[in-house]
């Protein structure tokens, strides 16, 4: 009744972008532990899209993908290469100041 091929593969990556659509409209407290679930979900889908499809949707797809998940991406690659070259990854670690602490350049209110 339901086999594998181009069909699923794109419903799945429709299914994907729905929930990258949903996961957008929701308040952004919701956006981190969403967008890494749906980089978890990618890890299947690109192989998949590429053998049961076209490589060439796989890497519009890629495209597409690199266009909604833009920040958790750009998040991702600026903490690895804090990590790596031991810079600072938040402004908080830039200045020694604890979670809290007030920025001492920030006007009284």
């Amino acid at each position: 009744m339901f086999e594998i091929g181009l069909n699923s593969a794109i419903v799945y990556a429709a299914c994907w972008i729905g929930m990258g659509t949903v996961v957008a409209f929701c308040r952004r407290p919701y956006h981190p532990p969403a967008a890494f679930l749906l980089l978890l979900l990618l890890i299947p889908l690109i192989p998949y899209l590429w053998i049961a499809g076209n490589p060439f949707i796989a890497v519009m797809f890629v495209a597409g993908v690199g266009s909604i998940m833009r920040w958790p991406l750009y998040y991702i690659g600026r903490f690895t290469w804090a990590r790596i070259t031991g810079k600072p990854f938040t402004w908080l670690e830039e200045h020694n100041l604890e979670d809290g602490e007030r920025n001492p350049n920030e006007p009284e209110y």
